[in-house]
C-alpha cells in the first residue's frame, strides 16, 4: 500500500491544472497506439512453457506499464482536495474482473507491481480474482453487500462519503469494503475476449488514477517492417484515457515510446 509524499517540483502549469478542473469530469484526453504483437505472442509462449502458467497479453500489459511509470514517477500521482498533487511511492496496478457471469465487476490491486515479476502478477491475478467470483474476497463481499442494500437515493451520498474517506482522508477501512486508494497507480482492463479491437473507456471519478488503459483483441493489421516492406502481422491496439492534469502529451509520447520498447524487447517485462 503506497504511503504519499507533497509533490514540490511540480510545473506551474500543473499546478494550474490541478486547481483548474474538478475529478476527471473535463481533463480527460485519449490516444491509441499499435504495437506488433510479434515478439511479444512469441514471449508469452515461450515463457508460459517453461514457467507452466497461462500467461496473457494483460498480463504483459502491465508489467510494462508498471515499469513505464518506474521510469516517469511524475506520472504515478494523484489529485487530492482542490488541486494538492501528489505522488505515490509505490507503483500499484490495478486489473478490473467481471464477476457474476459479467453482470457486475470488481478488481484486483498489484501492490508493486514494478517490482513483481511476470508470473508472480499472473499468480495473483488468477487467485485474487477466483476470491472475487467465489464470494471469498472479504473487500469485495463487504463492499458488495454494503452498497446492495442502499436505496438508489443514498447511493451517490455513500459514493462521495466513500471518496471523501479513503481519498482525501486517506483512510484505510477495509472492514467496510474501502481500501485505501483502491486503485492505485493506473487501471487496466481487457475487452479482447468480445472480439473488440478499438475501445476507450471514462475514468471511475472514486479511483484517482492518471490513466486508465483498454486492452483490446490483438489482430492482423497492415504493419511497415524494415523501413518499407508491408507485412499482414498480429498487432495490439492499445487504448488510453489520461487525465491531463497529470498526463499531458509529451509524458503520453515518452511513456507510448517506452511501451513501445518493452514490447519489442519482452524479455525485459519476464
Amino acid at each position: 500500500m503506497s504511503d504519499f509524499v507533497p509533490l514540490t517540483d511540480a510545473s506551474p502549469f500543473r499546478r494550474m491544472a490541478a486547481a483548474m478542473w474538478g475529478p476527471p469530469r473535463d481533463p480527460t484526453i485519449y490516444g491509441t497506439m499499435d504495437i506488433d504483437a510479434v515478439p511479444a505472442l512469441a514471449f508469452l509462449e515461450a515463457h508460459g512453457a517453461r514457467t507452466g502458467h497461462k500467461l496473457t497479453v494483460t498480463h504483459l500489459v502491465a508489467r510494462a506499464v508498471a515499469l513505464a511509470l518506474r521510469d516517469q514517477p511524475a506520472l504515478n500521482a494523484k489529485v487530492r482536495f482542490w488541486g494538492k498533487l501528489e505522488q505515490r511511492t509505490s507503483i500499484d496496478v490495478f486489473l478490473t474482473v467481471a464477476t457474476d457471469g459479467g453482470r457486475d465487476l470488481s478488481g484486483v490491486r498489484i501492490d508493486r507491481a514494478d517490482e513483481r515479476s511476470l508470473v508472480e502478477i499472473a499468480t495473483e491475478l488468477g487467485k485474487r480474482a477466483r476470491d472475487i467470483r467465489s464470494g471469498a474476497d472479504p473487500s469485495y463481499r463487504k463492499s458488495k453487500a454494503g452498497f446492495s442494500k442502499l436505496p438508489w437515493w443514498l447511493t451517490r451520498a455513500a459514493l462521495r462519503a466513500g471518496d471523501l474517506a479513503v481519498n482525501e482522508l486517506h483512510l484505510d477501512l477495509p472492514g467496510l469494503g474501502l481500501p485505501r486508494d483502491a486503485f492505485g497507480s493506473a487501471m487496466i482492463t481487457s475487452v479482447g475476449m468480445f472480439g473488440i479491437d478499438t475501445a476507450f473507456a471514462p475514468f471511475v471519478p472514486m479511483a484517482r488514477v492518471p490513466m486508465l488503459l483498454l486492452v483490446p483483441e490483438v489482430r492482423p493489421r497492415p504493419v511497415v517492417v524494415g523501413g518499407d516492406r508491408l507485412e499482414v502481422r498480429p498487432v495490439l491496439r492499445l487504448c488510453a484515457t489520461f487525465d491531463h492534469r497529470i498526463v499531458d502529451g509529451f509524458a503520453a509520447g515518452t511513456l507510448a515510446r517506452r511501451l513501445h520498447g518493452l514490447f519489442a524487447a519482452p524479455e525485459a517485462l519476464a
